[in-house]
């Protein structure tokens, strides 16, 4: 089994229109799967022919799915992640590796990083009018970088920031939450999970009650 990290960030429902046009914004559009149009949530279907289809999601996907490829400035850890990649499948003679790391930039110096599945969930039947949004790494390297990135950590911080989130946190299995955001305040809190009750009852509830939040 490999890694399965996370962000998840906890909004309330009304702000769940401008938290989509953040992420568009901030996404390399071109490997973007929706769309906002008119306040609409569309989900976008790209073809090797070249042909687009749009597909209207109802109630802004909540329960449902899209994906796409943030952008996040550059780091260390963002270089590694993509050399090591290069460095799996290195052919000296090829005429493609000088441009393979210029391939992972985007606009204005970023780097994209993807495919991000970005999952809407109804939140509301433990935190009232709450909607959480899940960022999954969909591999183990990925994960890893979620889990190291000071620029990827910094992204899920500004988008807390600009959706007035309630909560926002990086789920890492095994080795706990780490808190990033709580009420308008940015943190850099490890919580391991050592009982079963905190996955239970929900990490926001949880850390709530610990930090009187």
């Amino acid at each position: 089994m490999g890694l399965d990290y996370d962000y998840r960030i906890y909004i309330k429902r009304e702000r769940l229109n401008g938290a989509l046009q953040f992420i568009y914004e901030h996404s390399e559009k071109e490997r973007a799967s929706f769309e906002i149009i008119n306040n609409q949530l569309y989900k976008i279907d790209r073809y090797a022919n070249g042909e687009i289809s749009k597909t209207l999601l109802e109630n802004l996907g909540i329960n449902q799915r899209v994906d796409t490829c943030i952008l996040v400035e550059e780091d260390h850890t963002i270089i590694e992640y993509y050399l090591y990649d290069l460095a799996q499948n290195y052919t000296p003679d090829s005429a493609d590796e000088s441009d393979f790391i210029d391939y992972y930039k985007g606009a204005d110096g970023k780097w994209w990083i993807g495919n991000v599945e970005i999952y809407i969930n109804d939140y509301s039947s433990r935190i009232e009018d709450c909607i959480e949004i899940q960022f999954w790494a969909v591999t183990s390297d990925m994960s890893r970088l979620f889990a190291k990135s000071k620029s990827i950590d910094k992204y899920f911080k500004e988008f807390c920031r600009a959706t007035e989130a309630d909560y926002g946190c990086v789920y890492m299995e095994h080795s706990g939450y780490r808190l990033i955001w709580a009420k308008g305040k940015e943190y850099n809190l490890t919580v391991p999970i050592l009982w079963n009750s905190f996955e239970e009852y929900g990490f926001v509830k949880v850390i709530g009650d610990i930090l009187k939040l």
